[in-house]
């Protein structure tokens, strides 16, 4: 029986039959099973390609709709703050109403034109601006009918008009304020203004799509007076409404959106993949039924075959029987022999040696303790090397990828590393296929600027250690403009140990956005009208970006330490260390200066020394924003990390806001603040990050911006702003040297054998212990090797008494934690 199941092989010195042939006859001697078999092949074939296809339309239709929304409501925005910065113009036009009046009052033609002339100066570049009166004919001389109707409507008794309207020129904004003597209307206020920078602001999507803005007034049809971008004609538009009654924005994705929301082919893979091994272990199975089935049938062998086959039965029958499991009758069944050679145990222990010592060797590339909670963080050369950078690439450039990205954004600060780390960290990131867009040499506020500026990507990498020393570097990294942080950042580690990276070949490019940077800061910050403000960079890489923001908001700036030296020749680049402020500090005395700025590094942090030469600690610093932006948007969550002041929540809820506190980390705040959609949020160290007006992301130039706007518009200095605030004692931050390793098994001591008798406890980041009129905080540093503390107190006995139970605390663990 064996032999009629061979067909006639060569003899090759393997016993083994050719399966493929031999399945291929028995199928072929049944050719209806054959065609089921081949019917199934391809119905379920088929079946899976098209659940294949469907998944993918339905995941690109949704991830398209999602973005198309996410576009519209970024381009409303947008329009709402071109509109709110023309509402304060409105303001300043009707600040003037009562010198107008007396103006008209008097037909004083010269006054007419002065006043002309200052308004035109107070608002943003007008192209007219005319104080009209009752039969002023100079709109007609512009032939600017849209214009006289909205004048002759004021005069009539409407309230102020804000309107797009087109003109010769093309589309313009036109505006109309009443003037007013006592009850009655005795002329009116009217400038036109370009929109082009309202045009320019929405073609930040035109790489995604088309936007249009639309006009709705009640004698005409919908217009659409801005237009930008390419729109691919299938895709459905998205209307979102503005902070303008009659106007309606809308948008429509492009080839671009379409090609970017294409789904990743991991997120869709799965069930078809399921399904198909399915399939195929489903046609297996029948396969093996039908040639088990028909095993002992004879096959259509040809003569020839038939006489090899019986010469060469005794060679090939074992291999037969036991390849097809073909069992003997029960009586002439022998033990299955397995024929497999054990691999010789020496052999086993040396490969296991080798991988050992591999794995050790790949390990101790990468430290452990440079992984830190919310970013990378290391000495540069010892632990961070170029090495280490071009792996973090591979690493970085095979998740952005992954997460649908195409692209990733790179900067680097002033450190002396840090350009040859940014070339092998891009160079990594290349060869995964991830394209690489290059900021060159820019403080971290940019290059997250640049996240949601630039419309091919919103994740990037900045290479920087912040406030560290010199000899330090580190990474910095944002995923879809989130902060990478906690296990997040630990598992980067094992990526770059596994080195399972993509492979393919990106593109570089480089941009500048120093420009558009400095311009939207100018363009949302009310002018400060020669403010004299002193700015500490501390040889960091933010000095040139912040003298050229608080110079183009009016401000007469003294420069200090603003030159980019990596080895810090002046002080560490540490906002949060009371003696690297000392400089600062005589600078604004000498110089008799209103405000003194501090920044970092990197730029992302901020500290003020008032015009009084004290230092306002980025706590109170928030006290101040808190109270501005509360009280302009009743109900929404402000969020600061443990360290500030408890003032700091009863101002927040006294003002109609919602205090959240945090773990201590930039990566930590900016996630709070995301996952609370709150509109503002700080920590101690200076990270503060307003998402009103600004984006979302801490900058240290745009918050001393808008400290300055706070100023200017309550016409205070910061020790009046700061007098109306509940007085407090407080420390700045303590810190005690303590070894990486050490520095969390402290903490973790202190929290199970520390007593603090009626006080509350509160362990979300090391140990903060409240009392009714003091409260203490201990924790481990995430970029140092120290312990960090603070303490508040609502009298200085208080305060000492709190530092000294800590003190005895820490003493207990060990004699050497002093402070």
């Amino acid at each position: 029986k064996a032999a009629r199941l061979m067909p006639k092989t060569k003899k090759t010195g393997h016993d083994k039959p050719n399966t493929g042939m031999l399945i291929w006859l028995r199928l072929k001697a049944h050719p209806l099973i054959l065609c089921v078999l081949i019917t199934y092949l391809c119905i379920s074939t088929w079946g899976v390609f098209s659940l294949f296809d469907r998944l993918f339309v339905e995941q690109q239709q949704q991830g398209l709709a999602e973005a198309s929304r996410t576009i519209v409501l970024e381009q409303a925005g947008r329009v709402n703050q071109f509109l709110k910065l023309h509402a304060q113009q409105i303001e300043r036009l009707e600040a003037a109403g009562e010198a107008a009046a007396k103006a008209i009052r008097q037909q004083d033609s010269d006054e007419i034109a002065r006043l002309e002339k200052m308004l035109a100066e107070s608002v943003n570049r007008p192209q007219t601006l005319y104080l009209l009166t009752p039969g002023d004919r100079r709109l007609d001389t512009d032939q600017n009918f849209a214009g006289i109707e909205m004048v002759k409507e004021v005069l009539a008794g409407q309230p102020a008009q804000l309107q797009a309207a087109r003109l010769q020129s093309g589309w313009q904004l036109l505006i109309a304020i009443p003037v007013r003597n006592n009850d009655s209307i005795i002329g009116a206020i009217f400038s036109s203004h370009s929109l082009g920078n309202l045009q320019q602001s929405l073609a930040a999507a035109d790489r995604q799509g088309q936007t249009r803005l639309y006009q709705q007034l009640a004698n005409s049809g919908r217009q659409a007076f801005i237009t930008t971008g390419q729109e691919q004609p299938s895709l459905p538009a998205f209307s979102q409404s503005t902070d303008h009654p009659q106007w309606l924005l809308e948008f429509t994705g492009g080839e671009h959106l379409l090609a970017s929301t294409k789904p990743a082919l991991t997120n869709i893979i799965l069930l078809p993949a399921i399904l198909a091994v399915v399939a195929l272990i489903v046609f297996l199975f029948i396969l093996r039924a039908v040639v088990r089935r028909y095993a002992h049938e004879p096959l259509p062998l040809s003569g020839k075959a038939k006489a090899e086959t019986a010469e060469e039965m005794p060679q090939q029958q074992s291999s037969a029987s036991s390849y097809l499991e073909i069992s003997p009758p029960a009586s002439e069944a022998e033990p299955r022999i397995s024929t497999d050679k054990k691999a010789a145990p020496e052999q086993h222990r040396n490969e296991a040696d080798k991988t050992q010592q591999d794995a050790s060797a790949s390990t101790s590339d990468y430290p452990l303790t440079v992984f830190r909670d919310y970013d990378i963080r290391g000495r540069a050369g010892d632990q961070i090397n170029k090495t280490f950078a071009l792996k973090l690439g591979g690493c970085l450039g095979s998740l952005a990828l992954e997460r649908g990205e195409t692209a990733l954004i790179v900067g680097y600060d002033g450190r002396l590393t840090s350009d040859e780390l940014a070339e092998e960290l891009m160079a990594g990131i290349l060869a995964t296929g991830c394209d690489v867009i290059c900021l060159g040499m820019v403080p971290t506020p940019l290059l997250n600027f640049a996240l949601h500026h630039l419309t091919e990507t919103a994740s990037g990498v900045m290479v920087t250690a912040s406030h560290n020393p010199a000899p330090d570097n580190g990474f910095k990294i944002f995923i879809r403009e989130r902060a990478l942080c906690g296990d997040e950042i630990t598992a980067l580690r094992d990526d770059m140990i596994a080195e399972n990276f993509r492979s393919g070949e990106g593109h570089l490019t480089e941009k500048d956005l120093s420009a558009e940077y400095a311009d939207t800061i100018i363009n949302d910050i009310v002018p400060a009208s020669g403010l004299k403000v002193v700015v500490d960079a501390g040889n960091g890489v933010a000095g040139k970006n912040a003298i050229e923001v608080l110079q183009g908001i009016g401000c007469d700036v003294v420069p200090l330490y603003c030159d980019v030296d990596g080895n810090f020749p002046n002080h560490p680049p540490d906002t949060a260390v009371p003696e690297y402020l000392n400089d600062l500090s005589q600078a604004v005395r000498a110089m008799e200066a209103d405000l003194g700025i501090c920044l970092d590094g990197d730029g992302d942090r901020v500290v003020a020394i008032s015009g009084k030469s004290r230092i306002i600690w980025p706590d109170e610093l928030l006290m101040i924003f808190a109270r501005d932006v509360v009280s302009r948007n009743p109900g929404t969550d402000v969020v600061f990390d443990v360290k500030c002041t408890r003032r700091l929540s009863r101002l927040i809820s006294s003002y109609g806001g919602i205090p959240v506190m945090c773990k201590t980390g930039h990566s930590h705040l900016r996630n709070k603040i995301i996952e609370c959609n709150a509109l503002l949020g700080g920590e101690f160290s200076g990270h503060i990050i307003f998402q009103d007006r600004w984006h979302g992301f801490d900058d240290g130039i745009y918050a001393a911006a808008r400290l300055i706007e706070i100023m200017v518009l309550r016409e205070q200095s910061l020790e009046e702003i700061l007098s109306t605030f509940e007085e407090h004692h407080s420390t700045a931050e303590i810190k005690i040297p303590v070894d990486e390793e050490k520095k969390f098994a402290v903490v973790r001591s202190l929290l199970e054998s520390s007593v603090f008798k009626d006080a509350r406890t509160n362990t979300m980041d090391g140990l903060l212990v409240e009392f009714p009129n003091a409260w203490g905080l201990v924790r481990a540093s995430n970029t140092s090797p120290a312990l960090t503390l603070r303490f508040e107190a609502t009298s200085s006995e208080a305060l000492e008494k709190i530092q000294s139970l800590f003190r005895q605390q820490l003493s207990s663990i060990d004699s050497t934690l002093t402070f």
